[in-house]
């Protein structure tokens, strides 16, 4: 917490958590017989626990009320916050495990939706009113849920000023997305939009390019011109123990690239991502004017509050984005928002703060190389 700033101070967290509850419930699911009855009711409990927006502690009402509680999980969760402080839960877990939780580590420094409605209500530090749009978006081109249109009217009746659309390109193993003839198509839809648009609204048209091992990448506006910048995340071998730091650092070199997107590719509970030189990765990027990104997904929250401060340190700059890939995801900007008030990062270095004509220079800049 040393880099917060003096005008801003994180509200203290109740003695125990929902995040501390929802990661033993966790470790509860995984001690089950995997597909079994008891770990379903487990997790789901734990993903209702991190969807909450006021924290359980010290509140009176019946468990098993809330969405998708089991009574089994009801009880689990009762003992836990009966524990009296989230290290008390930590004991009492290993004592139910009969050893520690071994997933710890991929659970550590994730907030719930109570976290960053805590962290917000403060006052200072970067608020939704500061952002003038999103920078990371899917539509049902690639592996999102919304229509292009309908996430443009979305975005439009919310009141952002813009948006940098990001659907995948084809090339993408993990996910469906877009040959070159589908952007051109794509520009097209986005110019017409645009140019329908009732209240100034602007979305660029980008890309989610893929980092491969080699540090190249699967889309750049060099090789899909209708393409103004793209965001360069890495989808494979994010589970591997040797040092990446040459990949990222060839892909933020790559011209057109404007943001590394959730640069270290952890997952809740899944991966604690890939392993690299942070401070040779954000000096480059801070060189370069490339962006790296405070993914606001829950499951993602990358970079995560450590390490982005790290990145304020080497004076980088940052991109705040929902990665939303339906409607309801929109509003995990707030993780993102909630980050950046942990790590200190001031409003200038937020390339989603600028005004729209300096965000279009920006991005004309990356493109340049």
């Amino acid at each position: 917490m040393s880099a917060v700033p003096a005008a801003f101070r994180v509200p203290p967290a109740p003695p125990v958590t929902n995040n501390r509850v929802a990661a033993a419930l966790l470790a509860l699911a995984a001690a089950e017989e995997p597909g079994g009855r008891a770990s379903s009711e487990y997790r789901a409990a734990a993903r209702t626990l991190r969807e909450l927006g006021a924290d359980l502690f010290g509140r009176r009402f019946a468990l098993a009320s809330l969405p998708e509680v089991s009574p089994r999980a009801a009880d689990a969760i009762g003992s836990f916050l009966a524990c009296g402080s989230d290290e008390n839960v930590d004991d009492a877990l290993a004592a139910m495990l009969d050893h520690t939780d071994p997933a710890a580590g991929r659970k550590r420094d994730f907030l719930s939706r109570a976290d960053a409605d805590r962290i917000l209500s403060a006052p200072g530090g970067l608020t939704r009113a500061n952002l003038c749009g999103d920078l990371h978006l899917h539509t049902d081109r690639s592996d999102g849920r919304l229509p292009l249109a309908s996430l443009h009217r979305a975005l439009e009746r919310r009141g952002d000023c813009y948006a940098l659309l990001t659907d995948h390109a084809r090339d993408c193993a993990v996910a469906g997305g877009l040959f070159p003839a589908d952007f051109r198509a794509q520009r097209r839809e986005v110019d017409l939009l645009n140019a329908k648009g009732l209240f100034g609204f602007k979305m660029f048209l980008g890309a989610e390019a893929n980092i491969a091992e080699d540090g190249t990448l699967d889309v750049t506006p060099r090789n899909v011109p209708e393409v103004e910048a793209v965001v360069a995340s890495v989808h494979t071998d994010l589970r591997s123990p040797r040092d990446q730091t040459a990949r990222l650092v060839r892909a933020i070199e790559t011209p057109g690239v404007a943001i590394l997107g959730h640069p270290k590719g952890r997952l809740y509970d899944m991966r604690s991502g890939l392993r690299a030189d942070w401070p040779r990765v954000f000096s480059v990027a801070a060189a370069h004017g490339v962006a790296v990104e405070l993914n606001g997904c829950p499951e993602r929250l990358d970079l995560p509050p450590a390490l982005a401060a790290l990145a304020v340190g080497s004076g980088c700059l940052f991109s705040l984005s929902s990665d939303a890939h339906a409607a309801a995801h929109l509003s995990f900007l707030d993780f993102g928002l909630a980050v950046a008030r942990l790590a200190g990062i001031p409003a200038s270095r937020v390339v989603n703060t600028f005004s729209r004509d300096r965000f279009a220079e920006w991005l004309e800049e990356r493109r340049a190389g």
